[in-house]
């Protein structure tokens, strides 16, 4: 195995190489477009088609390379407000058309976006460069009912919940025809370091993962981010999911419940190995300290107090998005949420390592300026009355004063993108490599 993983090292570290530098994340019309450009130009091996359509009526296009008996499916924009990976779809669809080796045996298959409606929300931001207060004025993410990559069918209340989303029902639909032996979705977050998402074990695979982020600079941290806390632990920064039951959120007093499975739980029916590599856009060079657990305590008591500010806000700015509006109030929730497991952790007498500080520094400023930036969003571009425009007014300082907070106290700046593509590009082929 060391043989095998020191050769794959040496090829993963020649195909970064060829990551383009200086570019921007791409829309999702002109990802589109790059990949149908590329289906003209190999008509032999490239074909591009329609697969479904969103909610709103926007066409789902696959492009497939090569015709291989074990497919790979990699997934771009799982959330929308995640377009990182729209730039790692162009990159390794052109890297699989241009290298015949990565196409042995192997066909791929590229969804570029499966939610397209929600990525228009935020197509103020793709194509330019962002600075943290920028990229939550025009920030959306849809509430967790709302999100494709989380809403396939549960068992609930003796029955089977189903969302309905036609984008999840295309997804699955995808999946069962490729029985794909890898799928791929490519996240990203706002802070932190990189960290990745199996749905299994595979031999060498976490040691490899850890290596490419190590490799690039974005070298998992010694605390789990908040999304994968007690999930049981592969390596350094790779995390297995675990089963459905052990990650849904029941709430059997409401109507439905608060999301669904997960890809990877569909998928797994094929044996397929899932990975969700995570990589941040921005670098905090602000280093925490151990400290004792009454610093979350603090830290709760801001979240909670920028939370129910905002959702104050939004009652007094009256006429709302309901879209928005929807989706900050999920984000305020979670918030909720997370505040609440900090002061529980706080009751443990054990002291809290800088790394866990740091990710709760990240995750507080991370749910603050969502709430607030979708809360103004819902406002519109004009409310009503003297209340409303205040309200308005207030949503817009609060987000712009905590953008600058965080950039000053966390010493944000924002991560170069082509090693953001390195890192889900790598991942993907090792996985890829290492299944065969």
């Amino acid at each position: 195995m060391a043989g095998v993983l020191s050769g794959l090292d040496e090829r993963l570290a020649g195909w970064a190489e060829l990551v383009p530098d200086g570019e921007l994340v791409p829309s999702v019309e002109e990802l589109v477009e790059r990949l149908r450009a590329l289906a003209r130009r190999e008509p032999g091996l490239c074909r591009m088609r329609q697969i479904g359509t969103s909610r709103q009526g926007r066409a789902l296009q696959v492009l497939s390379v090569g015709a291989g008996r074990r497919s790979v499916l990699v997934v771009g924009g799982p959330h929308p407000n995640e377009p990182v990976g729209y730039a790692t779809v162009a990159f390794l669809a052109g890297l699989v058309a241009a290298r015949p080796e990565l196409r042995d045996g192997v066909s791929w298959h590229f969804l570029p976006c499966v939610d397209p409606d929600g990525a228009a929300l935020n197509s103020e931001w793709t194509s330019m460069p962002l600075d943290l207060h920028t990229q939550h004025r025009y920030f959306y993410r849809p509430a967790l009912s709302h999100q494709p990559e989380w809403t396939f069918p549960i068992p609930f209340r003796g029955g089977v919940h189903r969302f309905g989303l036609p984008e999840t029902d295309a997804l699955a639909a995808l999946v069962d025809e490729l029985e794909p032996a890898v799928c791929v979705s490519l996240h990203n977050a706002e802070f932190g370091d990189a960290f990745f998402v199996t749905g299994h074990d595979v031999p060498g695979l976490a040691e490899q993962l850890a290596a490419v982020a190590v490799r690039h600079g974005l070298g998992a941290g010694a605390a789990a981010p908040a999304d994968v806390v007690g999930w049981p632990v592969l390596g350094p920064g790779v995390y297995q999911m675990p089963p459905i039951e052990d990650v849904v959120i029941r709430d059997h007093e409401a109507d439905a419940p608060a999301h669904g499975a997960h890809l990877t739980h569909h998928a797994a029916r094929h044996g397929t190995l899932t990975l969700l590599p995570e990589v941040p856009r921005w670098h905090a060079a602000t280093v925490f300290q151990d400290c004792p657990p009454n610093a979350l305590t603090g830290l709760a008591e801001a979240l909670t107090g920028e939370a129910t500010e905002v959702q104050r806000l939004m009652e007094q700015a009256g006429r709302l998005d309901e879209v928005h509006a929807r989706a900050a109030a999920d984000t305020i929730a979670i918030a909720g949420t997370v505040a609440r497991s900090w002061q529980q952790r706080a009751d443990d007498v054990t002291t809290v390592p800088g790394a866990e500080l740091a990710e709760a520094h990240y995750m507080r400023a991370m749910l603050t300026l969502r709430c607030a930036g979708m809360a103004l969003r819902s406002t519109g571009e004009v409310s009503s009355g003297r209340a409303g425009l205040g309200a308005r007014a207030r949503l817009e300082r609060l987000l712009f004063e905590r953008a600058r907070q965080c950039e000053s106290e966390l010493r944000i700046t924002p991560v170069e993108l082509r090693r953001l593509v390195a890192v889900q590009a790598c991942a993907a082929l090792a996985a890829v490599a290492l299944t065969r």
